[in-house]
């Protein structure tokens, strides 16, 4: 267990203990999801550092490759698909244009909008890309029995759709 988590969740002990009432494990089970995306977060930037991405820009390069079958995405669904505020995702557009992975068109539809789209080098890139990582999340869940990520699935999206309607309701 991660040193830094430990240290944490001694001090949520100690604030437990002098505070009844807290909620001490959904305290700590909060915190662990913060250290769990940080963890993945690392371990794929790594991973994807020698192609020169990060788990933006290749999540981006995978939502663009997947949205349909141009391969053509708007930024702003590109910034709903990644959490992402309308300046990152014009900082990560504007790297993956400099890199040559992306081309940025006026919408067939709509020319006052803009869609991103893959060049060749981005749809290479990415197809080089993603079976590495499908490797690298197999090893990932390892330790898990199929039920038990069936059940995960289940929690976590539970957990999703409580916390969009507290959202709704503040």
């Amino acid at each position: 267990m991660n040193l830094d988590f430990i240290y944490f969740e001694n001090g949520i002990d100690r604030i437990a203990g002098r505070l009844p009432g807290m909620p001490r494990d959904r305290v700590v089970i909060n915190r662990l999801f913060v250290y769990i995306f940080n963890e993945l977060d690392h371990v794929y930037n790594e991973h994807l550092s020698e192609f020169g991405l990060n788990t933006s820009s290749f999540l981006a390069l995978a939502m663009i490759l997947m949205s349909n079958e141009e391969n053509r995405l708007n930024p702003s669904h590109l910034g709903e698909a990644l959490v992402a505020s309308r300046t990152n995702v014009t900082r990560l557009t504007d790297d993956m244009v400099r890199s040559g992975w992306v081309s940025r068109k006026p919408s067939m539809q709509d020319r006052r909008r803009v869609e991103l789209s893959l060049t060749p080098d981005g749809r290479t890139l990415i197809l080089k890309v993603l079976p590495i990582i499908w490797r690298r999340i197999e090893q990932q869940w390892a330790d898990f029995s199929p039920a038990e990520v069936v059940e995960l699935d289940r929690l976590l999206r539970k957990m999703l759709e409580g916390l969009q309607r507290f959202k709704a309701a503040s």
